[in-house]
């Protein structure tokens, strides 16, 4: 099977050209330009096939691929984790616009691949960053994710606070946020990522009212919260956060909720 054959099998040609880079080793641009002249081996079409198998049977890219990219970084993707998604980089680039190059504390709980924590870690290096999930599998990854990107994050196995100490400046976090009564409506693909790193309660809203009135114990004097939301729960989350000063909901491209912040 030569490069072009393999082109025409996939769904559409960016995600068949994410497959063929993972399975050859070479760039788009490289396949594209010697698609008539290259080969795949035998072993390297055993490993496509069995990567547009799981496409087809609604397997999420990212976890046939095992990486994808956040906040212009490399991370690994594992089943039984939440895959980092481009809208947490809306939460996480309004974060680090405070932090900056400040020697700040910064709490990222409900942590999943690390995604958060890693990118802070990462540019924001006098930071020092601490990451929180209930999820053995979750900080495992997380832990992997730091590795590779070269920065170090202090994590803890904690049901939101419960293991929590300290203070920090900052507060991040990305929970559950989806209503319960949604779960089996959403598309397949997400249905195959962990539903307890999914399901936010009856309303969607369940982690929101456990983590807004204890970050006020664990908040330095001025320190802030940094919340991703899910579509439309802006206003519930604003009220919640009644405790906190200069609070604002900040929307993403497609003009809808997607990070609520306050400070104390």
């Amino acid at each position: 099977m030569k490069l072009c054959e393999a082109l025409n099998k996939g769904r559409n040609k960016r995600e068949t050209l994410w497959l063929l880079e993972k399975v050859t080793g070479l760039t788009s641009t490289e396949i594209q330009i010697k698609s008539n002249c290259v080969s795949l081996s035998q072993s390297e079409i055993s490993m496509f096939c069995e990567m547009l198998n799981k496409l087809a049977h609604n397997v999420p890219l990212q976890y046939i691929l095992g990486d994808w990219e956040f906040m212009g970084l490399p991370f690994k993707c594992r089943t039984g984790v939440l895959i980092p998604r481009a809208d947490t980089e809306i939460l996480v680039e309004n974060a680090i616009s405070y932090i900056k190059n400040e020697k700040k504390t910064v709490l990222d709980l409900c942590t999943g691949s690390g995604c958060i924590a890693v990118s802070i870690a990462k540019y924001c290096p006098n930071t020092k960053v601490f990451a929180a999930d209930i999820s053995t599998a979750a900080l495992a990854l997380a832990k992997e994710n730091a590795l590779l990107n070269g920065v170090l994050i202090n994590l803890k196995k904690s049901d939101i606070f419960n293991e929590i100490a300290g203070k920090y400046d900052y507060i991040i976090s990305n929970p559950p946020y989806i209503a319960s009564r949604e779960i089996e409506n959403l598309q397949e693909e997400v249905r195959h990522e962990p539903v307890i790193a999914l399901d936010g309660g009856t309303d969607g809203l369940d982690y929101y009212r456990k983590i807004i009135p204890m970050s006020v114990e664990h908040l330095e004097p001025c320190g802030g919260l940094f919340l991703e939301i899910g579509a439309g729960q802006g206003s519930d989350v604003y009220e919640m956060m009644c405790g906190f000063k200069n609070v604002v909901v900040i929307k993403d491209l497609a003009d809808r909720d997607r990070v609520v912040r306050g400070f104390i």
